[in-house]
């Protein structure tokens, strides 16, 4: 089973604390550049991981390779000085959630944190976190065309609304229970079942067990306590999510569902942005640029785990929905 290999999450995130950290937060995260000290403490990466960022653009090497990338888009969009916002759960361990620090504060912090953080480093432009649960996520970013999220699959459904960048991590579907561990769909025969609304794992199970009992919550963390109160069964989550609620609870037992059988369903993970949205070709430019240079692969190790990483699987595609312009279209 994949071991969580992260310095700087909090156990004891997922369960009874979220709620007080949650009213200790300062509601936004805001890039470094023209901002107070109040908001610049807010974005403070964790420990030496990060980078500092600054309003600088990238140096001229990485600029040169963002434009190439850029131009085999066709959407070489200037981001130096834009102000974006990046809407998303701060309740999504390992991907974005609060750390508390030893004065009592929380930061935001994860793998998408990270990306976002090393991006607007190399593009320019500064952001604000605004933590939302799932379904209002959706809302937001389509309504905004200055919003964005990540860790979202595509889907035709989906890229009617929606423009993705190219993927940049493929996830596991996991399955919490208190008692035996599912590792198969038929595992999950004759169980009751919590997902988060509107997700891929929502739809996947939705599809290949139609019949099953399916209840489905605005988010996480409730989903996590219905089964620790055992009033659910299981609970279908993304798989480095499950590994981080696991650990900050005893009793809890996780299993993996096989790629083979969720690969149809569950795609890479991407940024979405609503359609259209201007900023999309330098993203997927930056990603590309990102995932060349190892520096994604690095914060997947960092963040989520070594096991965690694509490695040889190329189940789903890593490259950008037809959302994004390209020279081949």
């Amino acid at each position: 089973m994949p071991a969580l290999d992260n310095p700087h999450f909090s156990l004891g995130y997922y369960g009874k604390t979220i709620a007080n950290e949650r009213n200790n937060m300062t509601p936004n995260h805001t890039t470094p550049g023209g901002i107070d000290r109040r908001g610049f403490l807010k974005l403070m990466a964790a420990g030496a991981a990060f980078t500092p960022l600054a309003l600088a653009g990238c140096s001229s090497t990485q600029q040169a390779a963002t434009a190439e990338a850029a131009a085999s888009t066709g959407t070489a969009t200037d981001l130096a000085g834009a102000k974006l916002t990046f809407v998303g759960d701060d309740a999504f361990a390992p991907y974005r959630y609060l750390e508390v620090q030893s004065d009592g504060s929380q930061k935001v912090v994860g793998l998408d944190i990270a990306i976002a953080d090393e991006m607007a480093n190399r593009l320019g432009f500064t952001y604000d976190f605004e933590p939302q649960e799932f379904a209002a996520t959706l809302a937001s970013v389509q309504s905004s065309d200055t919003s964005f999220t990540m860790a979202m699959s595509s889907n035709p459904e989906r890229e009617q609304t929606y423009d993705f960048t190219r993927g940049y991590y493929q996830p596991l579907v996991g399955v919490l229970t208190m008692n035996d561990e599912v590792k198969t769909v038929d595992d999950l025969k004759g169980k009751s079942i919590a997902c988060t609304t509107g997700t891929v794992q929502n739809k996947f199970i939705s599809a290949v067990l139609p019949d099953a009992d399916i209840h489905t919550y605005d988010g996480g963390d409730q989903c996590l306590q219905e089964v620790l109160a055992g009033r659910i069964d299981a609970y279908l989550c993304d798989g480095a999510e499950g590994q981080s609620m696991r650990d900050a609870n005893e009793g809890l037992v996780l299993g993996f569902l096989d790629r083979a059988e969720t690969k149809d369903y569950v795609g890479v993970y991407r940024i979405m942005a609503s359609k259209g949205a201007s900023f999309v070709g330098a993203f997927d430019a930056c990603v590309a640029e990102m995932l060349a240079d190892g520096t994604i692969d690095s914060f997947i190790g960092q963040y989520v785990g070594e096991d965690f990483k694509w490695g040889d699987d190329t189940s789903a595609s890593g490259q950008p929905t037809t959302g994004v312009v390209t020279a081949a279209n």
